[in-house]
């Protein structure tokens, strides 16, 4: 097997996922199931992470598959370990998710979503209660019901109503390219590391509230490449409904000029 999820449109394309990949992914869930047995839940699920990676990379739903099985046993006494668990569960099925499309598109047959629901927030969004926040909580309702509302009740509603938009990113340069998200100058590899062929594309969940994601292209030979992205302007675009969609040949020097994505249906992609 090669790499994970593929958008095929005309031609056959793969997306590869490249955020620090295990190099035995195998090896990893072996570790993982020692760190369950021995009632290590964070060693277990850092373990169980790195294997997801590893088997992403390599294409193999079985894999991922035993990964998010493996994850049910991990277990979840304290918050962080819970919090920890349901984020993986989240991510495995989103990586299954986005491995079923490919092959359904490869096979040119119709996708059924696996996860239908997946990306309902109470199913990837949590807080974990450490001790040192419960104290602060603590603090927080001795110094007056208007501060605990203030701190807690607001950012919570708006982070709760949040909704996301999927941003299409489509590689119509002759040269392979690496698209990162970035924060400032510094490149989080975490939530958008990818390599894009010509001709390939990839999708990504961004916020629909977001003003400006900045993405960073490189590629052979140049690594100072930007590509602001205004999402809410185009999510606008869209009435609730829709994909949006950009090309990398927009990206220009950093920081970059910012570009307005469009429906994807109306650009083609």
């Amino acid at each position: 097997m090669t790499r994970a999820r593929v958008c095929v449109r005309i031609v056959s394309k793969a997306i590869r996922f490249v955020p620090a990949v295990a190099p035995n992914p195998d090896r990893e869930l072996g570790e993982a199931r020692a760190a369950i047995d021995r009632g290590d839940s964070l060693a277990a699920l850092k373990r169980l992470d790195h294997a997801r990676r590893g088997y992403l990379k390599l294409r193999d739903s079985d894999g991922l598959d035993h990964v998010l099985h493996m994850a049910e046993l991990v277990d979840t006494a304290d918050d962080r370990a819970r919090i920890g668990r349901e984020n993986l569960a989240y991510a495995v099925k989103q990586n299954l998710r986005q491995e079923s499309r490919r092959q359904a598109q490869e096979r040119k047959e119709a996708w059924a979503d696996p996860y239908p629901d997946l990306q309902a927030p109470t199913e990837h969004t949590g807080l974990v209660l450490t001790r040192g926040v419960k104290v602060a909580v603590g603090i927080g309702v001795l110094l007056g019901t208007a501060l605990l509302l203030a701190v807690f009740i607001v950012p919570w509603f708006f982070e709760s109503n949040t909704k996301t938009v999927s941003l299409r990113l489509l590689n119509d340069t002759p040269q392979t390219v690496t698209v990162r998200v970035c924060f400032g100058r510094a490149c989080d590899d975490t939530w958008l590391d990818r390599d894009l062929e010509p001709g390939q594309e990839t999708e990504t969940n961004v916020a629909s509230e977001d003003f400006v994601d900045l993405f960073h292209v490189s590629s052979a030979g140049r690594d100072d490449v930007c590509l602001p992205v205004r999402v809410h302007d185009g999510y606008q675009q869209l009435d609730g409904r829709g994909i949006l969609a950009v090309r990398i040949s927009k990206a220009t020097p950093c920081p970059g000029t910012t570009v307005l994505p469009e429906p994807a249906m109306e650009t083609g992609i």
